[in-house]
């Protein structure tokens, strides 16, 4: 009895220096990691390209972790370290199995490969793997980094979590990933992982149009939800229901996401004052809202608005290198030095073009004009319909795009002819424009 006693003191000894040298948290998450990477490997599946894809995932993942244990235990404490790889770490592993294999949700991950059974080429045990790792990566992701102190650990998590979302991706569609994945808490992980393929996608398939509805459908619901978060519909007084004052204010909030964008993806190429017609076209993107409820002008609630609508398109980066429609500030945007980049101005009549043209296609919202006033903001319609023109025009011209500074400081696009005979500049008219009054309503608070 007393062997016994001095055992279970030697035994609360070591844990306890266990517990002073080295941070609980850590040691849960690597365990954690651990197990899902040996549930991959169970079963005569082990050798599959995703079991061997999840295992080395997560294996690479927990390495900064073991090393930080080890680092820490290994040589001040022994005893400790021993401790934790012959008591600890089995008995946790143990514990989080029996949670995995008791939840419906790895059911194919985890009972098929335990019993040693092949799982086959059944997508069942692939998805549910995938979703089993995803899911310890929500779990910790949830934990921050501040409770699990490893910074190189957390700077791994966002190209894993990326990789193991595009695996997935591979035999489900991208609305039901989303799905399972907003469901697990990585929502926005999600969005940031695949904002640049939302933002590069084009209509090519059957599969293509699947998805540009799928992204439409996704922004405009979110907008919905974070105005209706921020009650901004409370500071209009209107006819319209609240659902319909959600959803307007949502579709214009996405052309002031995109408007803002343009601005600062302009302004990054040398763009400084864009003269017309393209300046008045993205002041209508930014302020055509304010047409429709005036109430918008607001300096508060616009500014209120612009912050709420642009905070939740950061994950969309419209134009290559402009990652935040929220941040952008006269004197803040990195700006080109020398002449403006001519080839700005062709993409963004491609984004501006293909994000009218998605919406005006695939909102429901816009099917029925009588239903949101956002259907009726026949300028965008309109001006769709010339950046088209505009846009064949100088893609299918020869000769050199460049840009031709005005008297008033504003620049023009313009085409260099390739033949001698007619070495001049030629400008390429644009006609759309706003009436006085229209722009005199679009002064708009930076």
């Amino acid at each position: 009895m007393g062997r016994n006693n001095d055992n279970e003191l030697e035994y609360a000894n070591v844990a306890q220096s266990f517990q002073r040298n080295c941070d609980f948290l850590q040691a849960s998450v690597y365990t954690l990691l651990q197990t899902a990477s040996e549930i991959s490997s169970w079963g005569e599946g082990r050798d599959r390209d995703i079991n061997v894809f999840v295992q080395r995932s997560l294996l690479r993942l927990s390495g900064p972790l073991e090393s930080v244990i080890r680092e820490k235990l290994s040589t001040k404490q022994p005893e400790a370290y021993e401790w934790f790889w012959s008591e600890q770490f089995p008995a946790v592993v143990t514990t989080y199995v029996n949670y995995f294999e008791s939840n419906p949700r790895f059911t194919a991950a985890t009972v098929v490969s335990g019993k040693g059974v092949s799982s086959g080429s059944g997508n069942a045990n692939d998805i549910s793997l995938l979703m089993l790792a995803l899911s310890c990566i929500a779990a910790i992701t949830k934990l921050g980094p501040t409770k699990v102190s490893c910074s190189q650990f957390f700077s791994m998590i966002p190209d894993i979590t990326g990789r193991l979302m595009e695996m997935l991706v591979s035999f489900v569609t991208l609305r039901q990933a989303y799905h399972s994945i907003k469901d697990i808490g990585l929502r926005r992980e999600f969005l940031v992982h695949f904002g640049p393929r939302a933002a590069t996608s084009r209509v090519k398939t059957d599969g293509g149009m699947e998805e540009v509805v799928f992204w439409v459908s996704l922004i405009q619901r979110q907008l919905q939800r974070a105005i209706d978060r921020e009650r901004i519909w409370s500071r209009l007084t209107t006819c319209e229901s609240i659902e319909v004052l959600e959803r307007d204010l949502a579709i214009f909030g996405f052309f002031i996401a995109l408007g803002r964008s343009t601005q600062s993806y302009l302004s990054a190429n040398g763009f400084n004052v864009v003269g017309e017609p393209i300046e008045g076209f993205v002041r209508y993107l930014i302020g055509g809202s304010v047409l429709y409820y005036p109430q918008l002008s607001s300096i508060s609630s616009y500014q209120l608005y612009v912050e709420v609508v642009c905070e939740e398109m950061e994950w969309l980066p419209f134009y290559p290198g402009i990652t935040s429609t929220s941040k952008r500030s006269h004197g803040h945007t990195s700006k080109q030095e020398g002449p403006p980049n001519a080839e700005a101005i062709p993409q963004v009549l491609d984004v501006c073009s293909y994000w009218i043209q998605s919406f005006i296609k695939y909102s429901k919202w816009l099917e029925n004009p009588s239903n949101v006033k956002a259907a009726r903001h026949n300028k965008v319609v309109e001006c769709m319909e010339e950046i088209k023109i505009r846009k064949n025009g100088m893609t299918e011209g020869s000769g050199e795009l460049s840009v031709e500074r005005n008297g008033s400081g504003t620049y023009s696009l313009t085409r260099k002819e390739t033949d001698s005979s007619f070495d001049k500049l030629v400008p390429f008219h644009f006609h759309f424009d706003l009436n006085h009054d229209i722009r005199n309503k679009l002064s708009y608070p930076e």
